[in-house]
């Protein structure tokens, strides 16, 4: 069975903003998301500068907020490091400025346990392994801890 590339109806301006408004209330959206959604649905030009006016003066749309938000959420549920949030939220196009200010929300002690943690973890799986120690400092790494603090707690 084949699927058929859907091809978007135009829609109203109404109709345009009432998806998008519905689009950045499910959860915290960066701009550059928001943008390609509307390219997405087809909404281009004037239209489009429209509504990108009434998401960011109606609260839909906030970079400090979705900065705070990802970052806040990466390093809990996902146990990121302050290195692969940096990068990820410069990959959204959010400004350095903002980007620092969001890792600010990550609380130092709180980053250190889990860092500690996830060594216990790594040192646990690669019990007897004679590169364990190199093993556990690369996956740390790649999670995004500093590599200096890394093998600093090794």
């Amino acid at each position: 069975m084949a699927f058929r590339k859907r091809t978007p109806k135009s829609l109203t301006p109404d109709e345009a903003l009432v998806r998008m408004e519905n689009f950045c209330a499910y959860r915290e959206r960066c701009p550059q998301e928001v943008r390609r959604k509307m390219t997405e649905l087809g909404i281009a030009g004037e239209t489009a500068e429209q509504i990108w006016q009434v998401l960011e003066s109606d609260g839909y749309v906030n970079e400090e907020r979705f900065a705070r938000a990802f970052a806040g959420g990466k390093f809990r549920v996902n146990q990121w490091g302050r290195v692969r949030i940096r990068l990820e939220l410069l990959h959204r196009a959010i400004p350095p400025e903002i980007v620092e200010q969001a890792l600010g929300v990550i609380d130092e002690d709180e980053y250190l346990t889990v860092l500690q943690q996830l060594l216990q973890n790594r040192q646990i799986r690669y019990d007897g392994d004679p590169h364990a120690r190199a093993k556990s400092a690369a996956a740390l790494v790649r999670a995004g801890f500093e590599p200096e603090l890394v093998f600093r707690h090794l």
